[in-house]
């Protein structure tokens, strides 16, 4: 039984993973292979998190509603959490801090986690074309407003990955690496791939554009490692660097 947590009892740099109900949210879980469909970080007062008008700071309570439940996790290295003289938060919050301060110049949506999701499963071609086609669409709005895809998962992945100190998150696997080896990357031509691989390789052309990368080769082999771009939420829930810390208590 996780352990009750109350707003108070939360600390910088916590992460928030929250269990939605809506049907997109629901199919984000089941791919995943967790109970999570979207992540947020602590900055010490309020809920950083990467939303549709961009990375935003929400009150908690604002932040959870609409959410079943809501999971703490907390940073743990060397026996050592996050916030302890071994391992302050501040080069973390200041990686916060810089992307809320950009954070028009972001976006993000359930979709298009779920058709990241999408491609690296096996699915029914016109269910496949249905999830892709929309967050392709949703890119493409992005590309003429000059604004940049951000995961919710990859902004938490990014705020301690790219903090000065021991910091990276371990992720167990990336199960878009499957997808590399089934594109036969790098450059396999469109022409002899089957319908659901051309769909994925053209949504990964889009979503490169996106992303400001040069090419959908290099958006892929990125995904070899432990890649921002294609971080989960279960991925955060995964990691060995994460200890959950309890649920926090919802407002009624």
């Amino acid at each position: 039984m996780a352990r009750e947590m109350q707003v108070g009892d939360l600390r910088p740099c916590d992460v928030l993973l929250y269990h939605g109900d809506s049907a997109v949210s629901q199919i984000i879980q089941w791919f995943d292979g967790s109970e999570y469909s979207h992540a947020s970080i602590y900055d010490g007062s309020m809920v950083v998190e990467a939303l549709a008008g961009g990375v935003v700071s929400n009150e908690v309570g604002a932040s959870v509603t609409g959410s079943s439940f809501v999971d703490v996790w907390r940073m743990k290295k060397g026996g050592d959490f996050i916030g302890s003289p071994e391992l302050p938060d501040r080069p973390v919050l200041d990686v916060v801090a810089k992307y809320s301060a950009e954070g028009g110049r972001y976006a993000a949506g359930e979709l298009l986690l779920l058709a990241l999701l999408c491609t690296t499963r096996r699915l029914p071609l016109p269910f496949l074309r249905w999830a892709l086609d929309g967050a392709a669409s949703w890119l493409e709005e992005l590309i003429d407003e000059e604004r940049e895809p951000m995961v919710c998962s990859e902004l938490v992945f990014r705020s301690f990955s790219e903090a000065e100190g021991d910091y990276y998150p371990r992720i167990r696997g990336v199960d878009i690496r499957a997808k590399v080896e089934t594109l036969h990357m790098p450059g396999r031509a469109m022409r002899r791939m089957l319908p659901a691989d051309r769909a994925v390789a053209e949504f990964f052309d889009r979503y490169a554009t996106a992303r400001r990368k040069a090419s959908r080769d290099e958006l892929l082999m990125a995904a070899i490692e432990a890649d921002p771009n294609f971080i989960t939420p279960g991925d955060l829930k995964r990691s060995p660097d994460f200890t959950k810390a309890g649920r926090l208590q919802l407002p009624s």
